[in-house]
């Protein structure tokens, strides 16, 4: 049979090397089949004009294409391939075929000028590419080379995912030969939906339309697929419209360079426009060889027959020009370089090549853009912040050029440092957060008042460079100011508060009485008031016994460690493979709860005494220990500081306050549940038991522990207990909060002397009032007790303890000129143990029934007869009394005046007043009695 072959096509010249193909012979008869029956082998034989002696190179192969390389400039090789197809090793059929190359006749290599180092484009497609959706944002205020807008994000035809930015230059910025460009940024196909797919039509349409070059770009593997998919693109314009296809160009940045011959397939419809392919690197020198990668020698087929040269037939070579940075040592500074692909491999170092992104974009903005080198600074324009779960600063701050790798510092002008972690960037904007704690307590401890405002530096560094923003106020909310404030301050009467949780519940054993002490004393047996302090330790009490529960049976499981570890070893799964799923919680049978039984029975005792509420509640205290044996001694801190290892915090200095841990441990697992999690109903002012069972916070926080528990035996026990004591800390935190931001208003005194009217004005005053502490959600807890005779030791009690309470002590005038009103406000002052946080009032009330005690003138027409009243009330109460006997500081009330009564006055009458003008202005004076001490309440923290 014969066989024809056609001319090979010259699908590129390169100055280095002519890459050919060919199709296979077909029969003579039909010249446009091809007999896919058949296997060829190809020999393929060349000569240079520019050889010496004429020197005949050959070489043979199964492909259909071939590299020669160009050893000297403007030389004519001549070409010849022979095609043999054989069957068991004889030859049924042959063809040939010829051509002449002139290798002077290169492709155009716009990249290889040398103006083409001076275009922006590289910088701005670096730009681009590394900021993707947010390039635009990205463009540098001082950029005015040129102006950009995303066009759209969508999936071209060839099924790439590409970010088009429609960019305009002032002028054209060689070798792009127009100054609309439009960039094709090879991106993630998650930023695309499916159906908005572009075909390569429409992209040859608005090129055409506004005679626009397009540049493909992006890094690394996006690099790779985006020279792929401007190959694509190409090859589908039509050859009619040449013009278009050379204003195609593509800029990889750290990518391998594309092959002639790749995955089986050759890129030969396209590679007289491979010149316009540009692959920056930082990799432009050969590898060094101290990196460990190898350069691998060209992939070659060895000559065979006639060959009379070591030469051999390549098969392959990478395409299109490298360009990277170089340092100029003598002139110190850098400058791009380009080297046109040649006759090699790619070697492994620039197959994993990493490339630096930021440093390039800041050599290349010096190099290639106006006031580069300030061009790409991180600039703060604006910051603002809000306060989270108390301690949690969340930080926003708005400027430019803040998404190359920024790292922030926050310092007080005391010069304490705190991390900030940033938990979002974009280039105008990042979010970041902090926590007060640190700074705060620090500060805190070397002043005399709590801190109201915290002044500020920021640090910003980011990869292209440093700024700073100063002097920045940041109020602090007043219980946490409270709080770190009086943590260290170990000789208050009230540093129990702040003390290990075994004395801070010893002394909230002597407290609870007096919290569940009735305002209204009826006959009938009274039923305590639920305090959320009670229900605190309550809690405390519950987690306890579920605590004990479990270490009791963690002994049991040790007993039966040995058959454990030999049931692992013949089934694959021990014990320990419990710990990977929560198990269920066998917790004792809810009944109620020991401690406010107790309580609640000593409450409705009238005759009692502490002591025998501390005996009553010794085995109850034993067994909160046997549960959480933690709570004493250094064991405490320790367990804090292990608990704060889970959430991935180095070990805090051995100075930092049980407060300080406790509190960053609960924001922890705040922000934990809240972001981890997703439990939304969450807030620092609640504690955790009101929110969820701990049955459910044992499933939340098991991933915590099951990652950093060793994998034993009683490893699912071991997470209950670790568990457990999370939950119990958290507790303890609360209850501490729950008495430092709770204060008494305590009223007692004489039989029938106004007690209860005066708790009920209190009442209705404190109800108009807000308890709101500056900057916090937090509102200060005011309970207004009143306290009968058999109650006033356990009012002692806590004045003895610095708890903060006001005591109002009230008498008629017979109950203040007797004995039992002084004993009374007496024993009370000597028990007051806080100036800052106890005041004693003395009321003498009823006032209106002491007019008859003014006379019957009233002195002078500016004189307000209601002040007589109550200044004569108590002048005459003080007649003929010892000093000391009458309080130095005694106020006349009245809270229920009696019209009636003073309408047969001598006194009021003359006033000029009529009686019900007269009570109302009298209760009015009264009940600002009243709101001066509300006042001082609501500021009842450390002054």
């Amino acid at each position: 049979m014969a066989f024809q072959m056609r001319e090979p096509v010259v699908c590129a010249v390169y100055p280095t090397c002519v890459l050919i193909c060919w199709d296979p012979p077909r029969l003579a008869n039909s010249p446009t089949e091809v007999d896919h029956t058949l296997f060829w082998t190809y020999e393929v034989e060349w000569t240079t004009s520019h050889s010496p002696s004429k020197e005949r190179f050959s070489g043979t192969t199964k492909y259909c294409h071939a590299v020669i390389e160009v050893f000297y400039p403007n030389e004519v090789i001549n070409l010849r391939i022979f095609a043999h197809a054989s069957i068991s090793g004889d030859v049924v059929a042959c063809g040939s075929t010829s051509c002449t190359i002139d290798a002077a006749e290169t492709i155009a290599m716009p990249w290889l000028h040398k103006q083409s180092m001076e275009c922006r484009c590289i910088f701005d497609g670096l730009l681009f590419s590394t900021n993707g959706v947010q390039c635009i944002e990205a463009i540098p205020d001082g950029s005015d080379h040129m102006r950009a807008t995303i066009s759209s994000v969508c999936m071209l035809e060839s099924s790439f995912a590409c970010i088009i930015v429609r960019a305009i230059y002032n002028d054209p910025p060689l070798p792009i030969t127009s100054s609309t460009v439009y960039y094709f940024v090879v991106c993630s196909k998650i930023l695309v939906k499916q159906r908005e797919r572009m075909r390569h039509s429409g992209v040859v349409e608005f090129l055409e339309k506004e005679e626009a070059c397009a540049v493909f770009c992006g890094i690394g593997e996006m690099g790779s697929s985006a020279a792929l998919a401007a190959h694509l693109f190409i090859a589908s314009v039509p050859e009619s419209i040449t013009g278009l296809r050379a204003r195609v160009f593509c800029i990889a940045y750290g990518s391998p360079r594309r092959m002639f011959f790749e995955d089986s397939l050759v890129l030969a419809s396209t590679l007289a426009f491979s010149g316009n392919f540009l692959y920056y690197t930082g990799l432009l020198d050969a590898p060094d060889p101290s990196s460990g990668y190898k350069t691998t020698p060209p992939a070659t087929q060895e000559g065979k027959g006639k060959a009379t040269s070591d030469t051999a037939l390549l098969l392959n070579t990478p395409l299109g020009v490298r360009c990277g940075l170089l340092l100029d040592v003598q002139e110190g500074r850098h400058y791009l370089r380009t080297r046109c692909s040649g006759v090699e491999t790619l070697c492994e170092e620039e197959c994993h090549e990493s490339l630096d992104v930021s440093e390039q974009l800041r050599v290349l903005s010096r190099l290639l853009l106006t006031r580069g080198d300030t061009l790409l600074l991180p600039v703060i324009e604006a910051m603002e912040h809000t306060v989270e779960d108390g301690v949690m600063v969340c930080l926003r701050i708005a400027g430019a050029n803040l998404q190359y790798r920024p790292q922030i510092c926050v310092s007080s002008h005391g010069g304490w440092p705190t991390a900030i972690s940033v938990t979002n960037m974009a280039p105008r904007r990042i979010d970041a957060t902090f926590s007060l704690l640190e700074m705060v307590s620090m500060e805190s401890a070397t002043r005399r008042k709590p801190l109201q405002r915290l002044q500020v530096d920021f640090a910003l560094l980011t990869d292209m460079g440093y700024t700073s923003h100063t002097n920045y106020t940041i109020d602090v909310p007043e219980d946490v100011a409270e709080l770190l404030f009086l943590e260290n301050r170990n000789k208050l009467p009230y540093a129990w508060i702040f003390s290990k949780p075994i004395n801070l519940i010893d002394s909230a054993i002597v407290i609870e009485p007096f919290f569940t002490t009735s305002v209204a004393k009826e006959p009938r047996r009274f039923e305590p008031g639920r305090q959320f302090s009670t229900e605190l330790i309550e809690a405390l009490a519950r987690i306890s016994e579920i605590a004990h529960h479990f270490a009791t049976k963690k002994q049991s499981v040790n007993l039966l460690s040995f058959v454990a570890n030999v049931a692992a070893k013949v089934s694959n799964s021990g014990v320990s493979s419990q710990a990977m799923n929560p198990i269920p919680i066998e917790a004792p049978s809810a009944r109620e709860g020991v401690f406010g039984k107790i309580l609640g029975e000593y409450v409705n005792n009238k005759k009692r005494a502490v002591s025998s509420l501390l005996s009553n509640l010794a085995t109850w205290k034993q067994k909160l220990q046997q549960g959480l044996p933690w709570l004493n001694d250094t064991k405490y801190r320790e367990k804090l500081c292990s608990l704060l290892g889970v959430f991935g915090k180095t070990a805090p200095a051995s100075d930092v306050s049980l407060i300080s841990l406790e509190m960053s441990l609960f924001t922890h697992v705040l922000r934990y549940l809240r972001n981890t999690c997703g439990v939304s109903n969450l807030q620092h002012l609640r504690s955790l038991h009101q929110c969820m069972e701990f049955e459910k916070f044992y499933q939340l926080v098991h991933p915590l522990f099951s990652v950093s528990t060793p994998t034993l035996e009683n490893a699912a026990i071991l997470i209950i207990l670790e568990s457990a004591a999370l939950w119990a800390v958290c507790l303890v935190f609360h209850l501490r909060c729950s008495y430092l931001f709770t204060h008494l208003i305590a009223v007692t005194g004489c039989a029938g002397s106004g007690c209860k009217t005066m708790c009920n004005a209190i009442t209705r005053l404190g109800l108009e009032r807000d308890y709101r502490l500056r900057g916090s959600q937090r509102v200060r807890n005011v309970l207004i007790r009143r306290a009968a005779e058999y109650e006033l030791d356990d009012l002692k009690e806590t004045l003895l303890l610095g708890f903060g309470v006001t005591v109002i002590v009230v008498g008629e005038f017979a109950d203040i000129k007797g004995m039992g009103y002084k004993a009374i406000w007496s024993s009370i002052r000597r028990s007051l143990r806080s100036a800052d946080r106890q005041r004693i009032y003395t009321f003498l009330s009823k006032a209106d029934e002491l007019v008859g005690l003014c006379g019957s003138n009233v002195a002078g027409g500016d004189v307000d007869p209601v002040k007589v009243l109550r200044d004569t009330a108590v002048t005459s109460v003080r007649a003929g009394s010892a000093v000391g006997d009458v309080p130095q500081h005694l106020v006349a009330v009245s809270f229920a005046p009696s019209v009636a009564f003073l309408k047969t006055s001598v006194f009021v009458l003359q006033s000029g007043m009529s009686a019900e003008d007269f009570a109302e202005r009298l209760l009015t004076a009264s009940l600002g009695e009243v709101q001066r001490i509300l006042s001082r309440v609501r500021k009842s923290g450390y002054r």
